[in-house]
């Protein structure tokens, strides 16, 4: 069962309330109600009178056998297929979102939200990896031997041995399937088999685990993947890897009977759209264009400022500062003219840009500092927006649009 909704949007379970939501019911309030309790400080929803509001991050929400997808919204067009479109490309472009083996495009025709794609790309990956054969590593073990292999423990040996003389206990290494990596794929297993209800991802884990060797149970932290060194021998494991990770720190799991497992993957829209928005001006620049994102700065001791997009063409530096939020006046804050200035301070920079995605028939608008960068100088900040989609869906010419601001 999928909920779709848009982010900023809420949900109630309470039949004839606004945002009531029929398959949003009590039990899955309680486990937003667990996660919020165990997680206050999450940047994904709000709680409200019998329901909660979601927030500026977008991606999917599995709840015991229901998911909700949240997806990103510009505008008045509330068509959930579109915006679907419009999140997974730009996953995809983002590089959030790969498949080696099934291709994407049957990803998206099979798959009933982004969560199932994650599920599906990991399970992809872990199939791969059986088929290449899985790695062994050298592994410490501790225990009884009947003959005397490694480093004797003489201390427990003694203590353990006393009576059977014909025991060793001893420190040895073996080699071995049952490691860190292995161990962390195993756990990203049991979690999906626990939470999907998806009968053609069901299918492909028991055919997996009927392959996977026999590993130590464990659980999982963030120190575990600290400790995954970087090599050649790992490199075939990083995405799978990846995507555990994803799913195994954003597992709750609900200890308390009779209530829902939750797992959140979630992704910041702002960041997402300056992503989005830094790759394909990369990928679709004009000669002679150079497109840089995050280059930092200092600003004042060690303090640095670091805008979105730097760009640079024939001497001329421009500055582009992302903004996924819909305005409804041509009047930016304060707070953002105040950004831009010191931005065209620091780089030396005439123009400079705000990008709103457009929400219906804005237009762009520029407007002068008062105050000149040099003397025979001046500078400005424009207000451009751009369309996100069109009418046959993700507008594919949102570079050559932005690049047309540049160039007036």
């Amino acid at each position: 069962m999928k909920i779709s909704v848009f982010e900023h949007q809420s949900i109630t379970f309470q039949e004839g309330k606004r945002f009531y939501k029929k398959h949003f019911t009590k039990d899955i309030f309680e486990a937003f109600l667990s996660y919020h309790d165990r997680n206050p400080d999450t940047p994904f929803f709000d709680l409200i009178h019998n329901g909660v509001r979601f927030k500026n991050f977008v991606g999917a929400i599995q709840v015991g056998k229901v998911t909700i997808e949240v997806l990103p919204k510009a505008g008045k067009n509330e068509n959930t297929k579109t915006w679907h479109h419009v999140l997974l490309n730009m996953l995809k472009t983002c590089n959030l979102l790969q498949a080696k083996q099934s291709g994407m495009a049957d990803l998206k025709l099979r798959a009933n939200s982004v969560l199932e794609l994650y599920f599906e790309m990991f399970l992809n990956e872990v199939e791969l990896l059986l088929r290449q054969g899985f790695i062994k590593k050298y592994k410490k073990k501790k225990g009884q031997q009947r003959s005397l292999k490694g480093a004797l423990d003489f201390n427990t040996h003694i203590s353990k041995n006393l009576v059977h003389k014909e025991r060793f206990y001893v420190s040895h290494t073996v080699y071995t399937r049952d490691h860190l990596l292995h161990q962390i794929l195993y756990e990203a297993l049991l979690v999906i088999s626990a939470i999907t209800n998806n009968s053609v991802i069901t299918d492909k884990i028991k055919r997996i685990k009927s392959q996977f060797p026999e590993v130590s149970r464990l659980k999982i932290k963030a120190s575990h993947f600290e400790r995954i060194s970087e090599s050649r021998k790992h490199q075939p494991y990083n995405k799978a890897i990846s995507i555990a990770k994803l799913i195994l720190l954003n597992y709750r799991p609900d200890i308390k009977a009779g209530r829902k497992n939750l797992l959140a993957i979630m992704f910041d829209m702002n960041m997402l759209w300056e992503e989005y928005v830094i790759r394909i001006l990369k990928k679709n620049k004009p000669n002679g264009w150079e497109v840089m994102g995050q280059v930092s700065t200092l600003f004042w001791e060690r303090k640095t400022i670091r805008p979105d997009i730097l760009l640079r063409h024939e001497g001329q530096s421009f500055i582009i500062d992302t903004k996924w939020k819909v305005i409804h006046s041509d009047k930016p804050s304060d707070a953002d003219l105040k950004q831009m200035f010191v931005y065209n301070h620091h780089w030396r920079s005439r123009r400079s840009f705000l990008l709103y995605p457009n929400a219906g028939d804005q237009s762009s608008k520029p407007g002068i500092f008062a105050l000149d960068l040099r003397e025979d100088v001046s500078h400005s900040c424009q207000l451009a927006f751009v369309n996100v989609i069109n009418d046959s869906g993700l507008n594919e010419n949102l570079a050559s649009e932005i690049f047309s601001f540049l160039k007036d």
